[in-house]
């Protein structure tokens, strides 16, 4: 399903060449639950941007469904990242003055989706992580763990190849992040969805099927 291959990146700071990330190769199958783990430093921040097709890398290959990325073309990559990847911040990233449903149904509006259809969908999605009663309610009338579920529904409303979270409990107490991290075991066991979480935390890399370990911009573990 997803497929990179050596991939590097470099960044040039002045005369300065820093390498973050050394011939990154990974494969993750579709329905897969893999966590991206290592200590601040390790690359794995920069290696979620390369996955998101956030950033270019400075060499290397990405495949996402058996499709080759080409970086040349900025509107055709935003349109891979909005059909085929979902995200999940540590921060939720919910737009403060639009309602939970409205939250949800943003990736839809990008591809001049009929408002009653994106309403419908956001509903059912919002079903889908146990927050439909909260569907008119503002961000600042949400808890944290609530704020969560309704990204989570709008990183799965466009039915992504795949979902990236980054950090997804990093915000919320230990109670509230067992609970997401149970949300994401469900969605991935019940209708094999495809995730991948980024974390710091062994705990969560541990509920996992499978982990990444990075260390100095390359995998050891």
């Amino acid at each position: 399903m997803l497929n990179i291959v050596e991939i590097h990146k470099t960044y040039q700071i002045g005369p300065t060449e820093i390498k973050v990330l050394r011939g990154i190769t990974l494969t993750v199958e579709k329905g897969e639950m893999l966590a991206i783990i290592g200590p601040s430093g390790s690359g794995k921040s920069t290696l979620m941007n390369m996955i998101g097709l956030l950033e270019q890398p400075t060499s290397g290959s990405y495949f996402i469904e058996g499709k080759k990325i080409s970086y040349d073309n900025d509107r055709e990559l935003s349109k891979i990242r909005n059909q085929k990847i979902g995200f999940v911040f540590q921060s939720y990233h919910l737009l403060p003055r639009l309602t939970a449903m409205d939250n949800v149904g943003i990736p839809l509006v990008y591809r001049d989706m009929k408002e009653k259809e994106i309403k419908e969908r956001a509903k059912e999605y919002l079903k889908k992580v146990e927050v439909e009663d909260r569907a008119q309610h503002k961000p600042n009338e949400l808890s944290g763990g609530q704020q969560q579920r309704v990204a989570i529904a709008r990183a799965l409303i466009g039915d992504p190849a795949l979902v990236l979270a980054d950090e997804p409990t990093g915000a919320l107490d230990s109670r509230t992040g067992q609970e997401i991290m149970s949300l994401f075991k469900r969605l991935n066991e019940e209708e094999d969805i495809t995730i991948i979480i980024i974390t710091h935390d062994p705990k969560i890399a541990l509920q996992c099927k499978r982990k990444v370990e990075l260390k100095d911009g390359v995998i050891v573990g």
